[in-house]
């Protein structure tokens, strides 16, 4: 027996309590007398099993894995046409500094870029849904998801083919990953870079979409219904790129109540619970261990930069960190240790407010707007740990526009200049920036899919916009604002 449930409407428990099974979704279409119509309404379908072998009595066994739609050669031809035809978000083309006379080759350029790519898919049918999900993100399509997308370049009967695309067909999103690293380095590697690690939340209604809890959301400011994304990034003069990213599943969704909806989402059997911290740790040991990006930084945001064992791990790799703090995390001024009278920890924030600590104001860097302007203080404390003294580190302030503090901690060498520790604090925004631009122009928020593959799938993709961007304003020598 089988019913059908509206997930907007129903949340389906009293059918699973009453021994109804949930066996996936329906994508989304309506018969008509002659065919087809795809609406978007996409229900639940739910089963009862009355005989359990009934698939082998009537000799109809389990589907094997989706079978991707074939495209027409006209279409594959059409669609460099299309993608120029879509048009470009006019507010995109002038965030990237792309010039007037240069937008009539992008089509023609993000062809080839995505070719770079070629050897990542099995069928050719893949790269030219890849190709559309690329031109989409770059596109004036107000949601940047996989049905507007195929609707705007590939056409109606195209949806169902561009969805699977980021969910269920195989393809190999580790070789484009890597490749992305290997293009992104090639574009802006510098032995003095800086990666960077940063989280950002996505609001999302229901409780279908892999890893959607109730916990705190960045973006609001409070605890919400959201997906969270670790998220490692890369930073140099040259220019700025996410790297590589992994989606937070919070701890709940490892309980046993949540055992088939992680079968639905596609989360790995293999997965096991990691927190945020873990999580980062485990992205950059794999970019160290790559190889691809260099870089002596690594700079992070005070929810990861206020533990002590993820400083301590960084340090333990030979890297530089520059790690934002909250205000109440204590250390040891050295001030009165030089004097011969050890002082007591003192929250940075009370450093900031004391007579003693000497401020100077500072051109950090020259933006779009003008010189980025700044007054900062630098100077040598000591950790404090459970309340005994540890090494001794920079303690970096800045005050913001508005009067408002940043502060950091660095185990940057004691005879490091002071210039070189600004400029470290120019490298740990722009992975902030990108989740900001991704957002605005490029739809790092508007998927729609909810498994496992179609979130880390999406978030690839966004990647690659940036890099062709990045690789279109360098080719054209448009200057980057850092």
């Amino acid at each position: 027996m089988e019913i059908f449930i509206d997930p907007e409407r129903f949340s389906g428990s009293s059918y699973r309590a009453a021994g109804w099974q949930p066996i996936g979704s329906t994508k989304g279409y309506e018969r008509l007398k002659k065919g087809y119509r795809y609406h978007g309404k996409v229900k639940e379908v739910y089963v009862y099993v009355v005989e359990e072998e009934f698939r082998r009595i009537i000799g109809c066994e389990r589907r094997s894995y989706p079978q991707e739609g074939s495209l027409t050669t006209q279409e594959e031809e059409r669609l460099p046409m299309m993608i120029q035809e879509v048009g470009y978000n006019p507010d995109l083309i002038d965030w990237a500094g792309i010039e007037e006379e240069v937008v009539g080759r992008i089509a023609e350029e993000l062809v080839e870029f995505h070719r770079l790519f070629g050897d990542c898919f099995r069928r050719k049918e893949q790269r030219l849904l890849g190709q559309s999900y690329l031109g989409g993100l770059l596109s004036e399509v107000p949601r940047k998801n996989g049905e507007a997308i195929a609707l705007a370049f590939l056409g109606p009967k195209a949806v169902r083919c561009q969805q699977n695309f980021l969910s269920r067909y195989l393809w190999d999103e580790e070789r484009m990953l890597e490749r992305h690293q290997g293009l992104l380095a090639e574009a802006v590697g510098e032995e003095d870079g800086m990666h960077t690690v940063d989280s950002t939340e996505i609001p999302k209604k229901g409780k279908e979409s892999v890893g959607v809890a109730r916990q705190y959301c960045g973006n609001l400011g409070k605890r919400e219904n959201c997906q969270s994304g670790v998220f490692v990034g890369y930073t140099s003069r040259k220019g700025y790129g996410l790297v590589d990213g992994r989606l937070y599943v919070p701890k709940i969704w490892f309980e046993e109540q949540y055992a088939e909806r992680r079968k639905k989402c596609g989360i790995p059997s293999e997965l096991q619970f990691q927190t945020k911290i873990e999580i980062a740790l485990e992205l950059l040991e794999k970019q160290m261990q790559r190889g691809l990006l260099a870089g002596r930084w690594i700079g992070s945001d005070s929810f990861f930069g206020s533990d002590a064992a993820f400083r301590d791990t960084i340090a333990r790799w030979g890297k530089l960190y520059l790690a934002e703090i909250r205000s109440n995390i204590q250390v040891l001024p050295l001030l009165g240790e030089q004097q011969g009278s050890p002082e007591k920890a003192l929250a940075v924030s009370e450093i900031a407010r004391s007579e003693r600590t000497a401020w100077q104001r500072a051109v950090l860097a020259e933006g779009s707007k003008g010189p980025l302007v700044a007054e900062v203080s630098i100077q040598r404390v000591r950790e404090s740990r459970e309340g005994q003294p540890g090494q001794e580190l920079w303690l970096i302030i800045r005050r913001l526009e508005g009067g408002k503090l940043k502060y950091y901690l660095s185990n940057a060498p004691q005879d490091m200049e002071a210039e070189e520790l600004k400029r470290a604090l120019l490298m740990r925004w722009p992975i902030e920036q990108c989740f900001e631009d991704g957002k605005r122009y490029l739809g790092m928020d508007h998927y729609e899919n909810r498994s496992w593959n179609g979130w880390h799938r999406h978030m690839l993709y966004v990647f690659l916009a940036m890099l062709f961007l990045l690789r279109l304003r360098l080719k054209f020598k448009k200057k980057l604002q850092l």
